[in-house]
């Protein structure tokens, strides 16, 4: 009878130990959309001891998009998968968080394997962990999370254009006409301006003088002027009038 018992008593517990335990029910994850931008380490708190004051991640910048993703050890992810959940944020980082409520949960993944899981707060920031620090990010302003711009790498200098050669001038095909002559070389400018008045062809040119040492008679500057063709050289010998007496003299041209 009392071994009847034992055996009865040992059944019992046999099936007590293999009731079913009461667990806690894993969080329903879904798929969520990334906050997107970029997000800057701005708060650390160390949970255990860490061997330095500072930590390594403050000023880190991570992002957050579609098609990319980092974390606050410099990581970088190009297919990242978000899922999302809500729990306490002492569930998720640590019991030094504080905060019961939930809160909403974001965990990334890259390809199959944890990359980060962050809770969104009610300030906007969002917490992680990392290590044994705690970490505070808050987004990047806008203005200020552009990429920089591309350097332009500086063009090539252009060739500098090379000189047109100097046109030759053409050659002056008017003949000299013969007006006058005088004592020095003076007397043929003032002599000049006077005929250059009562001619309009000798106005537009310049004078032409010829210095020459006359036998017995002494050094003579002689004055000339250009003529196109014969037409003009009769006109400008006309123009000049009786002012010259010798006007066109070939024997002296």
């Amino acid at each position: 009878m009392n071994r009847f018992v034992f055996v009865c008593a040992a059944l019992a517990l046999s099936a007590c130990a293999a009731d079913p335990q009461p667990q806690t029910a894993a969080p329903a994850k879904r798929a969520v959309t990334p906050p997107g931008g970029q997000w800057e380490v701005t708060q650390a708190l160390a949970v255990d001891p860490t061997g330095g004051n500072v930590a390594p991640y403050l000023g880190q910048k991570v992002g957050l998009y579609d098609k990319s993703a980092g974390d606050p050890t410099g990581r970088s992810c190009d297919k990242p998968v978000y899922m999302g959940w809500e729990a306490s944020v002492a569930s998720v980082v640590g019991s030094t968080a504080k905060g019961d409520d939930p809160r909403p949960v974001m965990e990334v993944t890259c390809k199959g394997e944890a990359f980060g899981t962050y809770v969104g707060m009610a300030d906007g920031s969002l917490v992680t962990r990392v290590n044994n620090w705690l970490l505070t990010l808050n987004r990047v302003p806008a203005e200020t999370a552009k990429a920089p711009e591309p350097v332009k790498m500086a063009e090539p200098p252009k060739p500098e254009p090379k000189p047109e050669p100097a046109k030759m001038a053409e050659p002056d095909t008017r003949t000299i006409v013969y007006l006058a002559s005088y004592r020095t070389e003076k007397q043929a400018q003032a002599g000049w301006k006077v005929l250059a008045k009562k001619s309009p062809i000798l106005a537009k040119q310049q004078p032409v003088f010829n210095h020459v040492d006359l036998p017995k008679k002494g050094k003579w500057v002689r004055l000339y002027g250009l003529a196109g063709d014969e037409a003009e050289r009769a006109a400008i010998c006309k123009q000049v009038g009786k002012l010259v007496d010798e006007c066109g003299s070939r024997l002296r041209e």
